[in-house]
């Protein structure tokens, strides 16, 4: 793709908004969660109930932001997930409903449970990520009606507001092509170089001098241009004063700034929709103005970057995941796009202690053996070979080989008994063991018939009832059962306060960004140790909300990036 000149923005006075979450991730975070639970939906409006949003927010990978109610009381990121699983087949129930009686008004759903489509869903697994990553995104493009479409429904994710929906069935909307213009735009923006920032208004006016039709079709028949008393291309779109609900003024297409007013606003709200749930882009909305004298609003949305996924997802240049094992026993999973089949494989194996674009495992030896023992034939060295495509490190190669052994099968034996004690000096047990422990433990069959033999052997046995999970000691007689003797206590110390402190250093990089960030805390009436020779700033946990306070300032001019080390 050529790349294409837009007009780089300024940060000045901007809230940069990006999506923290993972929508991949929290796809197969909440499949699981439906699998594993047995959810009827709200009889009435059809939602998930709250009860079940709130668990399934733990789970995502934000679960701040995914617990956020809109205006409906339900979480806008899970009701997404969940039409995005119902458009994927991953599960299924009834989305149309049944009327009452003849004076309901609107369609109720009585013991409406979702269904989960194990084998859809396995199927989906097994696809390479980026016929995955290709599924994920036709769907968002394909996902379009009247008035579900950037101009009359909210992003999930969005700050704009909307046009109103009213006559949006007839006219110019119904003959949109939104798929197809939602993909042009897609394709544009990936023609821009990933983490630089560029204007909204120099993308409209790209697509006004090169793309003039990539929305409304250039032929419509005539038909579609005159409803009622409107007349033209965007007699579906009007703007009024905020507030004034008289009605507004239709945009003309003769108008100058038409193209600016209509699909200005369409690039606007596309921005921080599709691409921002995706990941694929990050947007910035103009400070402190959450409004505009005109409604919708207009240019509320000044600038957007694209990120390396979008880059990667409309070239065709999505990796497979790089699996790299360790001598430490850690897997690193590198990977731009959620690799859930690896991760999947890699967790019965492992602990997961770290996610991201680059996740790490830690191979745990219970995990190993529980993994062999679950499934025979299952390798642990197989799999961990075939996902890194190399040899394994030898001591974890070997580590593997040992832990294999804890997998073997054990065999239970019901109705036996345990029998302790020195078996040569109780005569004739031979017949009874039916297998050697140690020594002095073995599993004895009959254990009321060899009570007996014991007994007329005069031995003088104890016998004892053990419970289901753990074994008991028979009293007052030694048994290597018996519990070991308590600790003797150690003598009390004498106790000792101390007292501690916490100090956080910050490093900067060149004098000049040192000076800036020492004025702003001056600024701020924040006196903290500073040192500008080592260009350094101290200051204690106390201060840290106003140190964050001209953190967020100085990231206005400088892009921050700040890095934990070791010291």
């Amino acid at each position: 793709m050529t790349p294409i000149e837009l007009e780089e923005a300024k940060l000045t006075d901007l809230d940069v908004v990006a999506n923290s979450s993972d929508l991949r991730y929290d796809l197969h975070a909440f499949a699981e969660y439906v699998r594993a639970h047995e959810i009827k939906r709200a009889h009435r409006t059809n939602q998930i109930p709250r009860a079940h949003e709130e668990r399934v927010a733990k789970c995502m990978a934000d679960p701040v932001m995914a617990s956020k109610t809109g205006k409906s009381e339900e979480s806008p990121w899970i009701a997404h997930l969940d039409r995005l699983s119902l458009t994927l087949n991953f599960i299924s129930y009834d989305t149309k409903g049944s009327y009452a009686g003849y004076s309901s008004s609107e369609a109720s759903f009585p013991d409406n449970y979702i269904k989960f489509n194990q084998a859809e869903y396995e199927r989906f697994l097994h696809l390479p990520i980026p016929a995955q990553e290709g599924a994920i995104l036709n769907a968002h493009l394909k996902n379009y009606g009247d008035s579900n479409n950037e101009f009359f429904h909210p992003a999930v994710l969005g700050r704009l507001d909307r046009f109103h929906c009213t006559g949006c069935a007839t006219g110019v909307v119904p003959l949109i092509p939104f798929d197809k213009a939602r993909r042009r735009l897609l394709e544009l923006l990936a023609q821009c170089p990933s983490g630089a920032w560029f204007t909204t208004a120099s993308l409209v006016a790209r697509l006004r001098e090169c793309d003039p039709w990539f929305l409304i079709p250039k032929s419509l028949p005539a038909s579609a241009l005159k409803v009622w008393n409107y007349t033209g291309r965007y007699l579906n779109f009007d703007e009024h004063k905020r507030g004034d609900w008289g009605g507004g003024d239709r945009i003309s297409e003769k108008d100058p700034e038409g193209f600016a007013k209509v699909e200005g606003r369409f690039v606007e709200r596309f921005l921080e929709g599709l691409p921002l749930v995706l990941g694929y882009t990050e947007v910035a909305y103009t400070r402190g103005k959450t409004e505009f004298p005109i409604e919708p609003s207009r240019g509320l949305l000044p600038a957007f970057r694209v990120t390396e996924r979008l880059v990667r997802a409309l070239r065709n240049e999505i990796a497979p995941p790089k699996v790299t094992v360790l001598p430490n026993f850690e897997v690193h999973v590198e990977s731009l796009f959620y690799p859930a089949e690896t991760e999947r494989e890699l967790a019965l194996l492992g602990e997961q202690v770290q996610r991201g674009i680059v996740s790490v495992f830690k191979l745990t030896r219970p995990r190993v053996a529980a993994a062999l023992a679950a499934d025979a034939e299952s390798d642990a060295l197989g799999t961990l070979k075939a996902l890194s495509g190399r040899d394994l490190p030898g001591n974890v190669e070997q580590e593997l080989r040992e832990w294999a052994g804890h997998s073997e099968k054990f065999i239970l034996f019901e109705g036996y008994g345990l029998l302790e004690g020195a078996r040569e000096e109780a005569g004739g047990v031979a017949p009874f063991v039916a297998e050697a422990i140690s020594p002095d433990f073995a599993l004895v069959r009959s254990p009321e018939a060899i009570y007996r033999h014991l007994e007329s052997a005069e031995q003088a046995p104890l016998r004892i009832q053990h419970a289901e999970n753990a074994l008991a000691a028979p009293p007052g007689a030694r048994s290597r059962l018996a519990p070991a003797a308590p600790p003797t206590r150690a003598p009390a110390r004498k106790l000792l306060k101390l007292k501690r402190s916490v100090q956080t250093t910050l490093w900067f990089a060149d004098a000049e960004a040192h000076a800036a960030f020492c004025k702003l805390l001056l600024d701020a009436k924040c006196v903290v140790p500073t040192d500008r020779r080592a260009l350094t700033v101290s200051f204690a946990r106390k201060a840290e909300p106003v140190v964050k306070e001209c953190l967020k300032q100085f990231s206005q001019e400088y892009a921050v990036r700040i890095e934990d080390i070791e010291t």
